[in-house]
């Protein structure tokens, strides 16, 4: 009935994410104190991960970039022939 309607600085998906992120590495912490893992060994995979999504993103942009100076030099090559 009632909504409250606070003013947040962040939207509702932005918390859900950091929530969700935070939940995540709760989770990672309880399962590698519980299974006793070395510390050294989560830093190498914690590392092999981010090295992996900054790569898939990385391609991402690079593929982004690529289409958009394709379609420039398409609309380009068609000015320049309209122009003839």
């Amino acid at each position: 009935m009632f909504r409250n309607k606070s003013k947040s600085r962040l939207s509702k998906k932005t918390r859900n994410t950091i929530s969700g992120l935070f939940v995540g590495a709760a989770s990672i912490f309880a399962v590698s104190a519980y299974m006793d893992v070395p510390l050294d060994e989560l830093r190498g995979i914690f590392g092999a991960t981010l090295l992996f999504f900054g790569i898939i993103i990385l391609l991402a942009v690079l593929c982004i970039s690529i289409i958009i100076l394709i379609r420039k030099l398409k609309r380009q090559i068609k000015t320049d022939k309209q122009n003839e």
